[in-house]
Parts: structure tokens; sequence; C-alpha cells
């Protein structure tokens, strides 16, 4: 293995290592302000806006993993491409790019050329989450059954670390950068 090909490992497990971080702070920071709201501490208002944060932080996590395949595929070990293809092939189904770019980068709706509207916006995230919203969180994180691959986290974790023991690369190699 070249300096080069073990710079890029170290780099995509730096990425992944962020991926992490990423969705599950989306997740855990909604399900925190969920219990707040469905205790009667939080507004409608303050709800809705925590829900855009979070989902929009997932989504465009969701949109950076398809970035890290183009770029990152060759460190990853053969056996896990099938997980990622699965996600990638999750992100084609649900639309994600479509909303990144439509709702969570802009305010305009072009085709009606005024400002999206609140209804159109959940119109499109339910495309994106399907009928069950606590579905789609447990999908993307869920932190009482993290098994490889029930969830996004999951997979991205032992992708991270198959990376890392196929490049003989330790922890204080990341975060030392």
């Amino acid at each position: 293995m070249t300096d080069i090909d073990r710079r890029r490992a170290i780099d995509a497990a730096d990425v992944l290592n962020d991926f992490i971080g990423e969705f599950a702070t989306g997740v855990m920071v909604f399900r925190a302000y969920s219990a707040q709201f469905y205790a009667g501490r939080l507004s409608d208002e303050g709800m809705v806006g925590i829900q855009k944060m979070c989902v929009s932080q997932v989504v465009l996590t969701l949109a950076k993993f398809e970035e890290f395949w183009k770029r990152y595929r060759d460190v990853v070990p053969i056996e896990h491409h099938e997980a990622c293809n699965g996600i990638l092939k999750a992100i084609g189904t649900r639309k994600i790019n479509k909303f990144r770019n439509q709702v969570v980068g802009h305010i305009w709706n072009r085709d009606e050329q005024r400002p999206l509207r609140l209804s159109e916006i959940m119109r499109a995230l339910n495309s994106i989450v399907g009928p069950n919203f606590d579905s789609f969180l447990d999908w993307v994180h869920n932190p009482k059954a993290n098994t490889y691959p029930s969830s996004i986290v999951s997979i991205i974790y032992v992708v991270r670390d198959a990376v890392m023991a196929v490049h003989s690369i330790r922890p204080e190699e990341i975060v030392s950068r």
C-alpha cells in the first residue's frame, strides 16, 4: 500500500467518523426535543423548527454519503459494498437529493414562482420519511438496536472500523489531524 492510499483511507475513516456524529446528532436532538414537545414544554412552532433542522442535517449527510461513495468506495472492503449500495439505493428511492435541492437549500418554489409553503415542505418531507417518522429515525440511527445492517449508523460504524482495520489506522491518526 502506498502512502497516498493510506492517506486516502485515513481521510475516508475521518469522513465516516463525522457521518456517525452527524446522523446520531440529528436523530438524538430530534428525539430529545420531541419528548419536550409531547410534555408540553415546546411550542408547535418550536417543534417545526427542530424538525426542519434535524431532518436537514440528516438529508445533507445522506447527500454527503453519496459523494463519499463516489470518492472512496475503493478503500471500503468489498464485503461492505452491498450495505453501502443499499444506502445509496434508499437515497435515490426517497428522492433525498431532490429534497435537499428544492427544500433544504432553498425557499423558492420555482414552478409557482413563490416561496415554499409549509404544506409543500411537509408533503416533500413525508415522501422521504414515509408513513412513520419514528421508523425513518430508527433506519438512520436506533441507539437501542444499532445492529449491522439495520441502520445507517450501524453500517457506517462497521464500515469505518473495517477501513481502519484493513489499513491499520489507529484512532489517534484521525483525531489528531
